[in-house]
């Protein structure tokens, strides 16, 4: 359950901390107060789409926290798995703190159980902890796809409904792909002649990694053969010939130095850097005749380089421009060689697997089928018990499917939502035939509908907490105790809030919240802000009167407010 929210910042509610409690909370209010503003705030909590206009003007981001308390259960322990694998969090001691800020660009941070998360992150966890339903849900509920999902809450056949869908939407993929290969085979024959062109030509190149490196740097050698031996003769003679040589003059200084350390120790390490010095000279002429023995080349070899080097620069200049290009594009013409070579660009082997992909799709849909068909019996007598308590004493409804469906024609005629559309029928009058719902129902007629299917539903599903926005605006004071019973019947097994203007349904309130909105200041410093406070006992009465007759109400309007009331907890008794 939702023990505690947070708001800041939320168009008119600047600030707002709201206690919850188990059973039925109902929120009230002028038109206009903000009511529905608690609403938006559970969606922002639960990782709905919200606007930056809604950040209160002159603030920069908005803030809504939410503690959740879970108790024991297979969804609470769902809850928890969740949080580790969505943020790697935990839920400690049964509290859950959500957090969401928006800034007035749009932009949000989230927070679960203090560590970050991502927006989709808080959107999959919001689905386990709340359900919200606003007035559009009675017109939602017309759309096909929104009664498929209906009857598959209440038959528990929504994970075979997503399973349909996938293999549904594998076998159109192999399709796809099976037209796009017959419809471009000459297209096809001649990528893979082009395709192979360039492999032959790439790996006949046979390029080793750095054989341009080390081509260029001994092109460079043979092309300046005689300028090379000079320079070498030159710095070995300088080092190795005559008296004068460096390493004759190192040699005299070495054995004089030698001399002065036998006379004074501290001329020791002169005599090693000496030693040193000798051996780095005589390493370097070794070095140098190593060089003078390489110029020693085949006369023919700078032709052979020259080529090789053409060679390559013709090639880089098709599949380059470098090394790590060539063998770049060599590795993709063989991968994409590869796939159109491999078994599935065959039209034969394709085929197979499109029909075996059909077949797989057809098996789900005819489970899902018989499910959907053993469960609608016992989901329209769920609802039409429902809307007996509603004033709907003699309403029928059935849902309307085909019994089977083509496996050849399914991938044309079937949707993600099935193979064959669901509709919702109701008879609302006897001896009538029975009409899609969509074209039968009033408004009135058609949230007494929802609500019975929301009741149906709540047995069905143990979501802790179900908000509901004024979705009694178009049923009336007449219905309203039989509308309020059924809210109290469902917040036996779920945590309730609604938003209502009916005082026949805020009387079955465990726990009423009144929304009302204030200007303060003056002049052109004046701001208006709404702020939500918890009614006592008798102020309950007195916000029933208001909800009835208006602000004001009379003593009379108290008395049948406070029989209301009554009446309401000996309904819920009942």
């Amino acid at each position: 359950m939702l023990h505690t929210i947070h708001v800041r910042n939320l168009a008119l509610l600047e600030h707002a901390e709201i206690r919850l409690a188990e059973g039925l909370t109902v929120v009230s209010g002028e038109t206009g107060g903000g009511k529905s503003l608690l609403v938006t705030a559970l969606k922002v909590l639960r990782g709905e789409k919200v606007a930056g206009t809604v950040v209160r003007h002159g603030a920069e981001e908005l803030q809504v926290d939410g503690e959740f308390r879970l108790g024991e259960g297979e969804r609470s322990e769902r809850v928890a798995a969740l949080v580790r694998e969505l943020c790697g969090g935990s839920v400690e001691d049964g509290a859950l703190l959500v957090t969401r800020i928006v800034d007035r660009a749009g932009k949000t941070r989230a927070r679960i159980g203090g560590r970050p998360a991502t927006l989709s992150a808080l959107r999959e966890l919001g689905a386990l902890l709340l359900e919200i339903h606003g007035q559009g849900d009675s017109r939602a509920l017309m759309r096909p796809e929104i009664q498929t999902e209906t009857l598959d809450a209440f038959a528990g056949t929504a994970a075979l409904r997503r399973e349909f869908a996938a293999a549904l939407a594998a076998a159109r993929a192999v399709r796809g792909r099976l037209r796009d290969l017959t419809a471009n085979e000459r297209d096809r024959r001649q990528r893979l002649e082009f395709l192979r062109f360039q492999q032959q030509a790439m790996m006949e190149l046979g390029l080793r990694e750095g054989e341009l490196g080390e081509l260029e740097q001994e092109h460079q050698v043979l092309g300046n053969l005689d300028e090379l031996r000079r320079q070498l003769d030159s710095a070995l003679g300088a080092l190795q010939e005559g008296e004068q040589s460096a390493s004759d003059a190192l040699a005299r200084a070495a054995r004089a130095v030698l001399a002065a350390a036998a006379i004074d120790r501290r001329l020791e390490e002169t005599r090693e850097q000496l030693a040193q010095a000798e051996e780095l000279v005589a390493d370097a002429c070794r070095k140098l005749q190593s060089g003078q023995a390489r110029l020693d080349l085949d006369p023919g070899r700078l032709a052979a380089v020259q080529a090789r080097l053409d060679e390559l620069h013709a090639a880089l200049r098709r599949f380059g421009p470098t090394e790590a290009d060539l063998v770049r594009n060599l590795r993709q013409v063989t991968a994409e060689l590869e796939a159109y070579t491999a078994g599935d660009a065959d039209p034969e082997v394709l085929a197979q697997e499109l029909r075996a992909a059909v077949e797989q799709a057809a098996a789900v849909g005819r489970r899902l089928l018989r499910a959907r068909l053993a469960a609608s019996p016992a989901f329209g007598e769920r609802i039409r018990s429902e809307l007996q308590d509603l004033g709907m004493a003699h309403t029928e409804v059935r849902v309307a499917m085909a019994g089977e469906f083509a496996p050849e024609r399914l991938l044309d005629e079937a949707t993600e939502h099935g193979p064959v559309p669901v509709d919702i029928e109701v008879r609302i009058n006897p001896g009538e035939p029975f009409h899609s719902m969509r074209d039968t129902a009033s408004g009135g007629e058609l949230a007494r509908i929802v609500l019975a299917v929301k009741k149906t539903l709540a047995d069905q599903d143990r979501v802790p907490l179900l908000v509901l926005d004024e979705i009694d605006a178009e049923i009336g004071g007449r219905l309203g105790l039989q509308v309020g019973k059924k809210l109290h019947e469902v917040a036996r097994h779920h945590q309730v809030v609604i938003v209502t203007h009916l005082a026949p349904v805020a009387a079955f309130a465990q726990h009423h919240f009144r929304v009302d909105k204030e200007v303060a200041g003056r002049g052109g410093d004046e701001r208006t802000r709404s702020f939500v406070r918890q009614l006592r006992a008798g102020e309950v009465e007195q916000e029933l009167a208001a909800m009835a007759m208006g602000d004001g109400a009379d003593r009379a309007a108290l008395q049948q407010a406070r029989r209301l009331v009554e009446k309401a907890r000996a309904m819920g008794e009942g």
